[in-house]
């Protein structure tokens, strides 16, 4: 085992990206939430001012209309004092005697000032009425408005307590994630700086990482079939470095080799341990060229695509391309022929085959159908392992030239089965190891 892992240092650039992310987005919410919070202190507040104006106004109606009471009452004891003297008069008026001609006394003058007195004194009356209806009006207007002015205090009170809240969490995220981060990146430069050291000293490991850091624009011309075969020629220790890697950096394959490593530790003999081999090669080995070769390929573009889906016919049947790579940075040549070659922002797509020379042969009908998710892009092939030269000469130049017709030229630029598979058993028993 390496002594300091290239994938976990990738695995902490990876976090400390995620971090900053985070962060990023928790400044964003935290702006949102606390604008949100002063907006809605901001409205509750103004909903104070306008309810204590509306009281203060209020008050006043009420003042006026208790006003126009005491005036109204006023005016009813005159009216009513008046009517009662009119009525003292008018009962004078009619107890006088008779004249010497025997005519009753005239009292009209005073009949007449009853009756005006008693219209006056209803006219008091119902104005009274009136401006009592009008005052319990405006002292209910009143209370509503105090009770108006107490919730909007209170909503003032909670607006407040809520600003205070959302001020203070945030703050306290913020602070939290601003100290993950400081503590990534302290990790992150001594991981870097162990790493470094190590790579100075370890020719293998200096050479896989500048082989995972490819910088395709410094080429400086267009990428040859022999290029591709150069990043597809990892030596032995390179394959091993390519193993942590990919147990670091990819959840799937670390299950995968967990997996197998403890049914190796639990197998009981070699007849069990035969079978967690074989599983390994058929498992294990092809996701290991996939990565091999998604590794290799992935600089040569912006984005690479894996098991993208294409739909066949109208069937409903399709086909998944193991491989699409997507804005390439520089020209691509395959091979030879149409189909091979992708210009600078073209695509490629191709289908990875790992197996031996048997194997290789019988997969034909299956490449020539997969073939058909490889059409949309600009160059397309189908990479497989070195095996294919292990077919008889008659067999391997049928299998070449049925998958060339189908559209995806067989390329075989791959490690052999046997150290793809050596690799990879390699590994799983290297976790012995690790248990000791």
């Amino acid at each position: 085992m390496a002594q300091v892992s290239i994938g976990q240092v990738e695995n902490l650039e990876e976090l400390l990206q995620g971090l900053l992310s985070v962060r990023d987005q928790l400044e964003s919410a935290c702006r949102e939430q606390v604008g949100a919070a002063e907006s809605k202190l901001c409205a509750a507040r103004d909903e104070a001012e306008t309810s204590g104006q509306m009281l203060e106004l209020a008050a006043q109606h009420e003042q006026a209309a208790q006003q126009a009471v005491n005036a109204a009452q006023s005016n009813l004891r005159s009216c009513l004092a008046a009517l009662s003297s009119a009525r003292s008069a008018l009962s004078s008026c009619q107890s006088r005697s008779p004249d010497e001609n025997g005519n009753p006394p005239d009292c009209s003058g005073e009949e007449s000032a009853v009756a005006s007195a008693e219209a006056d004194t209803e006219a008091a009356q119902a104005e009274l009425e009136r401006t009592q209806a009008e005052f319990e009006q405006a002292k209910e207007n009143r209370q509503g408005m105090e009770r108006r002015v107490e919730y909007a205090r209170q909503a003032c009170a909670m607006a407040e307590q809520a600003l205070e809240q959302a001020r203070a969490e945030c703050s306290a995220r913020l602070a939290s994630v601003s100290q993950s981060l400081e503590t990534a990146t302290r990790r992150l430069s001594a991981a870097q700086e162990a790493l470094n050291a190590y790579l100075a000293t370890n020719p293998a490991a200096k050479q896989f990482h500048n082989w995972l850091k490819w910088n395709v624009t410094q080429h400086g011309s267009a990428i040859t079939p022999d290029t591709l075969r150069d990043r597809m020629n990892l030596s032995a220790a390179q394959r091993n470095l390519l193993q942590e890697y990919l147990y670091d950096r990819n959840p799937h394959y670390r299950a995968l080799v967990d997996r197998y490593r403890g049914e190796w530790a639990a197998a009981k003999g070699d007849a069990e341990r035969n079978i967690v081999a074989r599983k390994t090669r058929i498992h294990l080995s092809g996701a290991f060229s996939e990565h091999m070769a998604r590794l290799a390929l992935a600089p040569l573009g912006g984005k690479i695509e894996t098991q993208g889906r294409t739909f066949v016919g109208d069937s409903g049947r399709y086909t998944k391309t193991d491989l699409i790579v997507t804005d390439l940075r520089v020209p691509v040549i395959l091979g030879r022929g149409d189909g091979m070659a992708a210009p600078v922002g073209g695509s490629m797509a191709f289908e990875v085959k790992c197996g031996k020379a048997d194997y290789l042969y019988s997969q034909m009908d299956h490449m020539v159908f997969q073939a058909e998710g490889h059409k949309q892009a600009d160059a397309q092939c189908t990479l497989c392992s070195r095996d294919i030269h292990d077919l008889p000469p008659e067999k391997e130049k049928q299998l070449r030239e049925t998958l060339h017709e189908a559209g995806s030229p067989l390329v075989g630029m791959l490690p052999r089965k046997n150290e793809i598979d050596e690799s990879c058993i390699g590994f799983i028993r290297s976790g012995e190891e690790v248990q000791q």
